[in-house]
């Protein structure tokens, strides 16, 4: 059976054809939470491009991608595969990991976004080498089912990754600079929504980050990559999911003890959630029901999610949330 060291040896080798490998050694979580965090991207620095999930159909959104970071002084590169169709997936399971292991083993690349979400990125975790990884960080950036790959780069690498926009997001202005403040700038970043916020528990507090897609965070339960919310502020976000579905995924990790021990909540966006009239719950009733009697500041309506505007978060990152005001205040650099 091939050693997890052995893994980058067939990036020269191609994936067409190449049967799927795992590993003899499982991944060692990181527990300690000494986060690990990539370098600011500057000008001049190269973004990789890779598909880690769900296939782009459209050959004018690579032409997109390629235009709306150009635009902001780096060069953009594609990954090998990225075009690549295997089904609902942008190529087999090994080719998809084979590019994103290739960027990080490639000292040319600075940071990596993913194309888009969808599914898969739970496929390709048994390809990765997490040593590799930790040795090279770099800034990964992606939502929706990329949520997968923050939760295992954080739980097996202690590495800090990005909730941010993918290469077919909207990419407005507010997504825009966003990614520019966190990723470029790095200091002095605040999250703040557009359209106002709603804040469900008053309070402030202060904690490390940690969330993504309700529907993958949930999928995490029971998971070598299930994450350790204790003292963390949670964010999550989701999108075409009625209310009766989020209070199962949302009881579903109170019944996994997910919820005991959070400093503060946080639900960006859903998308598409179509509240019936009738005999039902708001989306509000069923977040205040599950996280009024945890006591902790919770605020919703941050621009985090599949709406046109997407904050860029770190996952992992020490932050203050004051749910009177509706701030999210990073309290270090969110970049090295």
């Amino acid at each position: 059976m091939m050693k997890r060291s052995e893994f980058i040896k067939l990036s020269s080798a191609g994936a067409l054809g190449v049967p799927a490998v795992f590993f003899d050694k499982e991944p060692v979580p990181h527990h300690d939470f000494e986060i690990l965090k990539p370098k600011k991207i500057s000008k001049g620095d190269t973004v990789a491009f890779t598909a880690p999930a769900g296939i782009v159909h459209d050959q004018r959104d690579f032409a997109r991608m390629r235009h709306i970071l150009e635009s902001m002084g780096l060069n953009v590169v594609f990954g090998e595969f990225v075009r690549e169709r295997y089904g609902y997936f942008a190529g087999t399971d090994y080719q998809r990991a084979l590019d994103l292991m290739r960027f990080f083993n490639d000292d040319s690349i600075d940071a990596i976004v993913a194309v888009r979400g969808g599914w898969g990125s739970a496929r390709i975790l048994p390809h990765l080498d997490y040593d590799v990884i930790k040795a090279n960080p770099k800034v990964f950036c992606g939502f929706s089912d990329i949520t997968t790959l923050h939760l295992a780069f954080l739980k097996h690498c202690g590495l800090m990754t990005y909730h941010g926009p993918n290469g077919t997001s909207d990419w407005t202005e507010i997504t825009k600079n966003s990614f520019q403040k966190t990723l470029m700038d790095g200091v002095d970043v605040e999250f703040t929504a557009r359209d106002g916020f709603e804040t469900l528990m008053p309070g402030n507090s202060e904690g490390r980050i940690i969330g993504g897609n309700l529907t993958v965070l949930t999928t995490s339960i029971g998971t070598d990559y299930q994450p350790d919310l204790t003292d963390a502020i949670l964010f999550v976000e989701d999108i075409a999911e009625p209310p009766y579905k989020i209070d199962r995924m949302l009881t579903h990790m109170k019944r996994a003890g997910m919820l005991d021990n959070l400093k503060g909540f946080i639900f960006g966006q859903c998308t598409n959630c179509a509240e019936s009239r009738g005999a039902n719950f708001t989306i509000k009733e069923v977040l205040t029901d599950h996280i009024k009697p945890l006591g902790i500041p919770a605020v919703t309506g941050k621009d985090i999610g599949h709406d046109p505007d997407n904050l860029t978060i770190p996952v992992g990152l020490r932050v203050l949330l004051d749910a009177d005001k509706g701030m999210l205040s990073a309290l270090e650099t969110t970049v090295s």
